[in-house]
């Protein structure tokens, strides 16, 4: 006897068929889309770390490059350091015997030094990416930048009142000769007590700005560590940047773009004026 079992045939509706894609779908779309957040929010924090350390090694190397600066002007100043020195160490009636024009020459010399000015656009960067470094936990390095960028201003402060007074020393001489002695102006300037202060404190000057140059330097080593980026990479990434600047070559020479005034006679598109100006003076 021959038995045939047949398994019941279940028909399923058309529509769950329907829902299920759409569930496959949505899944699809919401696991794709996860994806794609989830890998644009990594791109976008790597990105923000690139960033954060770009504008961490600008400031550094501004920083580097403020105590490059410092030790460029003390080397610099070492020829009014000399020229300061022999000045004082000569008596009054041997500088006398000098003609003016040279004991006048030798004083300019002396005096003459250039004001500080560093660029503060590193220092924009940092301040208004504070809140930046203060979200991830970079309190440590706020303060000590802060504190360098503090130090910079304070140092050029300092410096340029102290380049400003030798010239106001000198005017002052000039503008009241009557009140000290000497029988030239470059005597009566030698005989004044602020200039020779002014000239025994060039060597100081220098020395100081040595000392500045490198306590920055202490502090920005710490930055450096704070933000573990070495001390190499920053003082290549600064050396790169002046290099950057040197290629151009030579900045223009103001004079080079002065030409002569014109004369009457190069007028010769106004000659019609001359005319009529002698006609004038013909008719009378």
């Amino acid at each position: 006897m021959n038995l045939n079992i047949r398994t019941p045939r279940v028909n399923v509706p058309g529509n769950l068929s329907f829902w299920k894609q759409v569930f496959m779908m949505i899944l699809g779309t919401t696991i794709s889309l996860s994806l794609t957040l989830g890998v644009a929010a990594l791109m976008e924090s790597k990105q923000r770390q690139k960033d954060r350390r770009l504008s961490a090694m600008m400031v550094m190397s501004n920083i580097e490059s403020f105590a490059r600066t410092l030790e460029q002007r003390a080397d610099k100043m070492a020829v009014n350091d000399s020229l300061a020195a022999w000045l004082l160490n000569q008596s009054y009636d041997d500088l006398a015997l000098l003609p003016e024009n040279e004991l006048s020459d030798l004083i300019d010399r002396a005096t003459n030094v250039a004001t500080l000015n560093h660029d503060h656009s590193a220092e924009n960067v940092f301040s208004n990416n504070i809140e930046t470094w203060k979200n991830v936990g970079n309190v440590q390095f706020i303060d000590n930048v802060g504190s360098c960028f503090s130090a910079i201003n304070g140092v050029e402060e300092q410096f340029n009142k102290w380049v400003i007074g030798v010239p106001e020393a000198i005017h002052e001489v000039n503008s009241y000769p009557d009140n000290f002695e000497g029988n030239t102006p470059s005597m009566k300037i030698m005989h004044s007590d602020r200039v020779r202060n002014a000239l025994t404190s060039i060597h100081n000057r220098r020395c100081w700005l040595r000392y500045a140059s490198e306590s920055l330097r202490f502090f920005n080593r710490r930055n450096m560590k704070v933000i573990d980026i070495s001390e190499e990479e920053i003082m290549a990434y600064t050396d790169e940047r002046e290099e950057g600047i040197d290629d151009v070559g030579n900045p223009p020479d103001g004079l080079s773009f002065y030409t002569p005034a014109y004369t009457l006679d190069s007028l010769t598109t106004l000659k019609h004026l001359t005319d009529r100006i002698n006609e004038l003076k013909a008719g009378k």
